[in-house]
C-alpha cells in the first residue's frame, strides 16, 4: 500500500512539475514511480509510466530518448497483453519516426497502431492514425495516397462529432488537395474548416485557413485564362486576406499582418493596381522593419520598385 501512496505523491509531483514546466522534475518523478510499479509487479501501470515519460521527453525536443522510452512501455504493455496501450504507444511512435523522417518506419508503427485499433474498437485513435498516416504520405509527396486516408479520418470525425478535429483534418485533407492541384476540392474544405473555427470561436485558427483560401484564389487567379475571370478570382482572394487581416490585428499578430499586407500587394499588383499594391508593399515592409526580419525588407523593396515601374510605363 505505501508504494501505491508514493506512486501518487510521485504523480502529482508529476502534474505540478508538467504546469510550471519544470521537465527535470516530472521526468525524476516518473523515473521513480515507474520503478515502483515494477519491483510491484504492476506491469501494466509501468507502461503507462514509461509512455507518459516518452512523451515528457518529446515535448523537450528529445525525440531519440523519447523513441527508447516507448519502446520500453511497448515492451512492458506487450508483456500484460494491455492492448489499449499498446495501441497509443504504436501511434505516438509512428508519429515521432515521422519527425524524424524515418518514413518507412513511421507507417509500419501506423500501421500496427491502426490494426489495433481496428480490433479493439477505437474508433477514435482509428481516425488520428489515419490521419497521421495521410500525413507521412504526404511528406513523402504522394498527396494522392494521402487524400484517401484523409478522407477516411474526416468522416470518423464526423461521426464522432468532434468538431475540432474535424476542422483540423479537413486541413490536411484541402493540403493535400492543394498538392494535387484540385484547387476546387480543396476551396470546398477549407471553406468548411474556416465555418467550424468560426463558430468554436477560434480565431487563429480560422484565420490560418482563411489566408490559405486566398492563396488559393490568387494562384487561381494567375492560371484564369481571361481578364475577366482573373479579376474575379482576384475580387475573392481580396475579400479572403482582408478579412484574415481583421483577425490578425484583433489577434495582435504583427507577423501575420505583415504577411497578408504583402499578399494583398501582389493580388493588387496583378490586377494592375499598382498604387494600391506599392501602398500594401510599403505597409508590410514598416511590420517587417519593426519585427526586425532584414532578410524579408530586400525582396519587399524589390516588389515596391517593380509596381513604381509598373504604374510608371501605365498609360495615362
Amino acid at each position: 500500500m505505501s508504494e501505491q501512496v508514493d506512486q501518487l505523491q510521485l504523480l502529482r509531483q508529476v502534474r505540478l512539475a508538467l504546469q510550471s514546466q519544470d521537465y527535470p522534475e516530472a521526468i525524476r518523478s516518473l523515473k521513480m514511480a515507474a520503478k515502483l510499479a515494477h519491483d510491484a509487479g504492476d506491469v501494466a501501470t509501468e507502461a503507462r509510466h514509461l509512455g507518459n515519460l516518452a512523451l515528457v521527453y518529446h515535448r523537450t525536443g528529445r525525440p531519440d530518448k523519447a523513441l527508447q522510452y516507448f519502446e520500453h512501455a511497448l515492451a512492458a504493455a506487450r508483456a500484460d497483453s494491455d492492448r489499449v496501450t499498446e495501441d497509443g504507444i504504436l501511434g505516438n511512435m509512428g508519429n515521432i519516426l515521422r519527425e524524424l523522417r524515418r518514413y518507412d518506419d513511421a507507417i509500419d508503427y501506423l500501421n500496427q497502431a491502426l490494426l489495433i485499433a481496428q480490433e479493439i474498437g477505437d474508433v477514435r485513435g482509428r481516425g488520428i492514425w489515419l490521419g497521421n498516416l495521410g500525413l507521412v504520405y504526404d511528406d513523402l509527396g504522394k498527396p494522392a495516397d494521402a487524400i484517401p486516408l484523409h478522407e477516411q479520418s474526416v468522416f470518423i470525425a464526423r461521426q464522432l462529432r468532434d468538431q475540432r478535429g474535424l476542422a483540423q483534418r479537413l486541413g490536411n485533407l484541402g493540403n493535400s488537395f492543394i498538392a494535387t492541384g484540385d484547387f476546387t476540392s480543396s476551396l470546398k474544405v477549407f471553406h468548411e474548416a474556416v465555418g467550424i473555427y468560426r463558430e468554436l470561436g477560434d480565431k487563429r485558427e480560422w484565420a490560418l485557413r482563411l489566408g490559405i483560401i486566398g492563396n488559393i484564389y490568387s494562384e487561381l487567379g494567375r492560371r484564369s485564362p481571361t481578364d475577366f475571370e482573373a479579376k474575379m478570382v482576384f475580387d475573392l482572394a481580396l475579400e479572403s486576406y482582408k478579412e484574415t487581416l481583421e483577425l490578425a490585428r484583433e489577434l495582435n499578430d504583427t507577423f501575420t499582418e505583415a504577411e497578408l499586407l504583402s499578399s494583398l500587394g501582389n493580388v493588387h499588383g496583378n490586377m494592375g493596381s499598382y498604387d494600391l499594391a506599392i501602398e500594401h508593399f510599403q505597409a508590410a515592409y514598416q511590420r517587417y522593419a519593426d519585427l526586425g526580419l532584414t532578410d524579408r525588407l530586400d525582396h519587399l523593396q524589390h516588389n515596391i520598385d517593380l509596381a513604381l515601374a509598373y504604374r510608371d510605363q501605365k498609360p495615362i
